[in-house]
């Protein structure tokens, strides 16, 4: 066995390298030589690596240490430590580390969801999913359903319908082009405005009210009566210029400010309408105003689905559908004449202070008018432009008002131990929704709902006609009613707007009803006060306020004084210039 002799190991205390008084024992061969050049600059590599594999690590060394070729060690190959050949082929690296294998993605194919069925195919008891069954675009319902996206959004992702329900309408009124624009404001601007709750007083009672018919409270869909026409009573939309008792009041020096409850609940919820509109505001050379309609307008007439999203449109395929709004409108005024003197009985009427001031027994044989009580009230806005409070220039609002009927509820009161109970008598406006078409005014289904779910079908009245009920709690809040009757009619037949069923009906509170439409009375207030403001600053004349047919914009005008006149009115001036001729001739 051979013996190893341990090499004497020189010790350099004070530098890197073989101490120089050792040099004499060095070789000749490494006398005055370097162990091997380097730089400080250099990168070291590492000693060992267990981690990768020793291909990648020879590699990765390849390629680092190649970007130099300026490298001292090339030079230096002899100084390199050298393995034997035979020795680096017997030498291996144990690993023990789990390499982590690169996720691979497959293509996803169709398969059947129903475990049944993979369980029949994979035992060959069922039939083979062909290459038509595995392309899900090839099924009738995905089809159906892509055709669907397809028209509503169109290529590119753009939405279809919103162009497609784009409805450009027309002006109430053409515009002339002698028109002045003489004020323009966004009803946006409206919600903005707040005002104080002006006194009230009543000024005069005319017409006669009846009773409520209590039996109209237990109707059900089960249940549901047939709406009857009623022939014998007349209606009068009546004029603010044309009632015989506002001429006399504004004789009497009542008021500065003269308009109907119908037209200044339209004013009050402007910023809710949709559909065009326009008012005729006349200034006399008192400075008194008159809030009147023209007489060929359809401002009488109950708008349906006025807010909706898809609110009933003209269809050019079928233009004589019962379905269009001019149609529509006219069906619900209709039920709303029925509905409010159908669930009235004569048995307890009242007579108010004055006869109706529109009958006329000689012009309507065999006819009566409508239970309608009209009150006109006397609203004190406060000061007008530049005036002061109490002053002459303070807003003096005259206003006829619409009742229709008396609800007798039996009160009770205690005193001690004594129980006391009195009837009393509250006075009640009633009006009607009607359900044209469950599939296209929102969707819900009366027969259905109504009588477990009333508030369901009340919030989608809320959505598709807020302006409408806007309105008729304005009126309602103006008149000075404690109850409003709502009733739900739709039609026996969808396709047959002449036959209705009264489904059911609900008694709401004028003021809680306001509040759940989000109305406040100091801004229904500020709104009116505004616009009598804006025309008492106007000279002398007629205006016009105009509701934009596509924007959300109301416009005043100033227009000739000939608007709005009637050919019976020009005709009676020709006949009396004719007579006045005619007597001056004969005294000649």
């Amino acid at each position: 066995m051979s013996e190893f002799t341990i090499p004497t190991l020189e010790v350099n205390p004070t530098s890197w390298g073989p101490p120089s008084t050792s040099a004499s024992s060095l070789p000749a061969q490494f006398s005055s030589l370097p162990f091997a050049p380097f730089a400080k600059s250099d990168r070291l590599g590492k000693c060992a690596d267990f981690t990768t594999s020793a291909a990648w690590q020879k590699a990765y060394n390849n390629r680092r240490f190649a970007r130099n070729s300026d490298d001292p060690s090339s030079s230096n190959s002899d100084l390199s430590f050298n393995v034997d050949k035979d020795e680096e082929d017997t030498f291996q690296l144990v690993d023990t580390a789990k390499q982590q294998k690169q996720q691979q993605w497959k293509k996803r194919t169709y398969q059947p969801r129903n475990k049944n069925v993979q369980q029949r195919n994979r035992f060959g008891g069922g039939t083979t999913v062909t290459s038509e069954k595995k392309d899900h675009r090839n099924q009738p319902q995905r089809n159906k359903w892509a055709k669907a996206r397809a028209a509503a959004w169109g290529k590119g992702g753009h939405n279809k319908n919103r162009w497609n329900n784009r409805i450009d309408r027309q002006a109430s009124v053409k515009v002339a082009a002698d028109w002045n624009i003489v004020e323009e404001f966004d009803l946006a601007q409206l919600p903005k405005l707040k005002a104080n709750k002006p006194s009230e007083k009543d000024l005069m009672w005319c017409g006669f009210l009846d009773s409520y018919n209590d039996a109209y409270d237990k109707v059900t869909s089960k249940s549901a009566p047939e709406l009857r026409k009623i022939e014998n009573k007349e209606f009068y939309p009546v004029t603010t210029m044309d009632d015989p008792v506002i001429e006399k009041l504004a004789v009497e020096g009542a008021g500065n400010v003269y308009a109907t409850d119908a037209i200044v609940a339209h004013l009050m919820s402007a910023a809710r309408s949709i559909y065009p509109w326009d008012i005729v505001v006349q200034k006399l050379p008192g400075g008194t105003l008159f809030f009147d309609k023209r007489d060929d307008s359809q401002f009488d007439f109950v708008t349906v689905s006025e807010t909706s999203n898809d609110p009933p449109k003209v269809d050019e395929e079928d233009p004589n559908s019962v379905n269009t709004p001019e149609r529509l409108s006219l069906e619900a005024t209709q039920i709303n004449q029925n509905f409010s003197q159908q669930i009235l009985k004569s048995s307890g009427r009242k007579k108010l202070e004055n006869e109706n001031p529109f009958f006329d027994e000689e012009e309507s044989e065999g006819m009566e008018p409508a239970s309608v009580g009209y009150r006109y009230r006397k609203f004190t806005l406060g000061s007008g432009p530049k005036g002061e409070e109490g002053g002459d220039n303070d807003i003096n609002l005259v206003m006829r008002c619409e009742l229709h009927g008396i609800v007798n509820k039996v009160q009770t009161t205690f005193k001690g131990k004594k129980q006391t109970k009195t009837n009393v008598e509250q006075y009640m406006t009633a009006y009607a929704l009607n359900e044209w078409d469950g599939s296209q005014s929102g969707g819900i289904e009366w027969r259905k709902k109504i009588d477990e779910q009333k508030g369901a079908v009340l919030a989608t009245e809320l959505k598709n006609n807020s302006a409408k009920l806007a309105r008729w709690s304005a009126q309602s809040l103006l008149a000075g009613a404690e109850v409003m009757k709502l009733g739900y009619v739709s039609r026996v037949d969808v396709k047959n707007p002449n036959s209705h069923a009264i489904l059911a009906t609900q008694v709401l509170k004028p003021k809680d009803f306001s509040i759940q439409l989000n109305m406040n009375l100091q801004n229904m207030w500020g709104i009116m006060k505004m616009l009598i403001e804006l025309m008492q600053k106007q000279e002398e004349g007629k205006y016009v306020l105009l509701r934009d047919p596509n924007k959300p914009v109301m416009r005043v005008y100033s227009v000739p004084l000939s608007f709005n006149e009637s050919e019976d009115e020009d005709e009676s001036d020709e006949d009396g210039e004719d007579e006045e001729s005619e007597d001056g001739e004969g005294e000649e």
